[in-house]
């Protein structure tokens, strides 16, 4: 199975190029508010006349496509990169270096902002389309923004000042950290035949959860599709906590910071973990809701589960299941010796040419001691 690519315009979404001869160094990566790198490479045999425009940098995406299926004319839009920087070496055709488009948040900055009792989608929709869409008066990225599952909470944010040179990622990552946050993610859509188009995904949770007595739409099963498993646990200094703190910048003397929020009934020594979420943060409220958020995650420590699978037998991204959904798993193992089995989050996924390895958040599994 073969994934085939295109050269997009950065602007608006036309597509330059087909691109049958580029090759990517590893497996694409895709994450939950998160930016990911790739490299790739163009030789010179099998280019397009226009392989010059096609890779200029930081004006255009390359976009992986899947496999068409029966009566599409050309594949889902799996994964796309920008190209930031471009190579050119004698005998060794065109290196490409590419972030997703969630890198390309890290490079604009938010103005001073104020929301008063705004819900959370609708002030992360607001930033997003001010900063990072093109408009008719602003260059940005040919994008729009969907609102899933609902507006959200209701929220009083007030601390992004054009004097922090806070990047539009940055203040992204910092309000999704608080606990009951928005979550994000980017995807690729067909806008026309000649056009692809991103979609910035807000809500409360990304993803679909199975209908109540049923099962995930996505099984990754050993045997089966399944050909690796692996289950890694830890409780290190950035893993693992049950009393966790947040403070942020001191002035004459004061620090502003939460309370220690503690797990009292775990059988464990005292770990604890402090950090500052941002530094501007002076209400005692939100530090708090970003310790709460801190010690949920990191009380019971990191559980990081992969499965890599055929993508020819495996469910099929982009159709059966997306970034964000529960998936289904059962794996047969001697080292699980009662089974590991259950429903899971996707919270990210890498894919090469001929295999699919769905990112699992497993917290509320159980059976992992």
């Amino acid at each position: 199975m073969a994934i085939s690519w295109v050269a997009v315009d950065a602007n608006d979404g036309t597509i330059i190029a087909d691109l049958p001869t580029l090759s990517v160094s590893g497996a694409l990566k895709q994450t939950l508010m998160r930016y990911e790198s790739q490299t790739a490479n163009l030789p010179m045999d099998g280019a397009p006349e226009n392989w010059r425009e096609a890779t200029r940098k930081g004006a255009v995406f390359l976009v992986a496509l899947s496999e068409p299926e029966e009566n599409e004319p050309r594949g889902v839009p799996l994964w796309g990169g920008l190209i930031i920087r471009r190579t050119r070496k004698v005998g060794n055709g065109v290196d490409l270096s590419l972030v997703t488009a969630e890198g390309y948040f890290d490079r604009v900055y938010v103005e001073d902002e104020a929301f008063t009792a705004t819900p959370q989608n609708v002030i992360v929709k607001t930033m997003v389309e001010k900063y990072a869409k093109t408009t008719v008066t602003k260059r940005g990225l040919p994008l729009r923004v969907q609102i899933v599952g609902g507006n959200g909470a209701l929220r009083n944010k007030n601390t992004w000042k054009d004097a922090a040179d806070k990047t539009l990622y940055s203040a992204l990552t910092d309000f999704s950290g608080i606990i009951g946050g928005p979550e994000w993610t980017v995807g690729w859509e067909w806008v026309d035949e000649k056009k692809l188009g991103l979609v910035l995904y807000v809500g409360d949770r990304i993803g679909r959860t199975p209908p109540a007595g049923l099962g995930p739409a996505a099984h990754f099963d050993l045997p089966g599709s399944v050909t690796e498993a692996e289950l890694v646990e830890g409780f290190g200094a950035d893993e693992g906590a049950n009393d966790v703190m947040a403070v942020s910048t001191g002035t004459e003397g004061a620090r502003p910071q939460s309370p220690h929020q503690k797990v009292t009934t775990d059988l464990r020594p005292r770990f604890e973990y402090r950090w500052t979420p941002e530094s501007d943060i002076k209400d005692t409220s939100t530090l708090t809701a970003h310790a709460q958020r801190a010690l949920a995650a990191m009380k019971d420590g990191s559980l990081a589960m992969t499965l890599t699978a055929n993508r020819g037998e495996a469910p099929k991204l982009g159709l059966d299941w997306f970034i964000g959904d529960d998936v289904g798993f059962d794996i047969e193992a001697p080292e699980f010796p009662d089974g590991l089995v259950g429903t899971a989050r996707c919270v990210g996924w890498e894919l090469t040419d001929e295999m699919i390895t769905p990112l699992i958040d497993v917290t509320a599994v159980r059976g992992i001691d």
